[in-house]
């Protein structure tokens, strides 16, 4: 399949976060570590100066986003650029904005917090309190970032190079997630007295459901292991490879050899 196919296919997907980072380096405690020690630079004594339960959750939902994000795309050349299918465009933009609008309130809470916050770190942290660790709240605001965006690929000229390279380092990872996803459930169902969670079919059913569009080159592997994966999830239930070994053996089987195709 031609780049420019692959292009009409995709876009380039950006995602970024900042947040103010409430963990930093003490000087003067690293320096007394250090020489107490006998070393030149090799400790750091870092302080969290700051717990508050929204810059907490403002980290979190920074992660959780990030995996949204590297679960609907693939990697690009570049770091930072991803590919993302043309036709998971609408929901990557769709969950990007409600983790977005989450962030939004969770810096507003944040920041009309962060006085009373700032006011009480010295009696909190005794002698470990340096007033230039604290900002002011309108500079802290601007720490915090939360920003995704969209861009057509390039095709023209060198790109074209770009593009190939791209192409070929995205189908290499969605095998590897397809590959990961149901070798874990062989291995699970070929482990005796493995405990069969939800996520033992969802997992490879998640990936399976974006596969189709994420194979951006037609991969005839990609394709096949994909169809076959979802026909195993269909035949089997939960209930019945926990509680038929004769069901499980079969299918842990049929996983197996689903696996092996990527090795053909």
């Amino acid at each position: 399949m031609s780049s420019l196919t692959v292009a009409s296919r995709a876009v380039l997907a950006l995602f970024k976060t900042g947040a103010w980072r409430a963990l930093k380096t003490h000087g003067a405690e690293t320096r007394a570590e250090n020489a107490r020690h006998n070393l030149s630079d090799e400790a750091k004594v870092q302080v969290r100066i700051c717990s508050h339960p929204s810059l907490v959750a403002i980290i979190k939902l920074h992660g959780e986003a990030r995996t949204a994000h590297y679960r609907l795309t693939l990697p690009a050349a570049d770091d930072g650029l991803r590919l993302l299918a043309g036709q998971l465009q609408m929901e990557h933009s769709r969950t990007m904005r409600e983790y977005g609008d989450r962030h939004e309130t969770l810096v507003a809470e944040f920041v009309a917090a962060y006085g009373a916050e700032r006011d009480s770190a010295p009696a909190r942290l005794n002698g470990l309190y340096l007033a230039s660790q604290w900002p002011s709240s309108q500079e802290v605001k601007t720490r915090f970032k939360f920003c995704s965006r969209y861009l057509p690929v390039p095709v023209m000229g060198q790109w074209d190079e770009w593009l190939n390279e791209s192409a070929e380092q995205a189908e290499g990872e969605l095998k590897s997630r397809l590959a990961d996803a149901v070798t874990k459930l062989a291995h699970k169902l070929a482990t005796p007295d493995s405990v069969f969670r939800d996520t033992l079919l969802s997992n490879l059913t998640d990936i399976c459901s974006l596969a189709g569009d994420l194979n951006l080159r037609d991969d005839p592997i990609i394709n096949q292991v994909t169809q076959q994966s979802k026909q195993l999830v269909a035949d089997v239930t939960l209930d019945q490879l926990r509680e038929d070994a004769t069901i499980r053996e079969m299918a842990a089987a049929r996983a197996a050899s689903i696996a092996g195709l990527f090795q053909l």
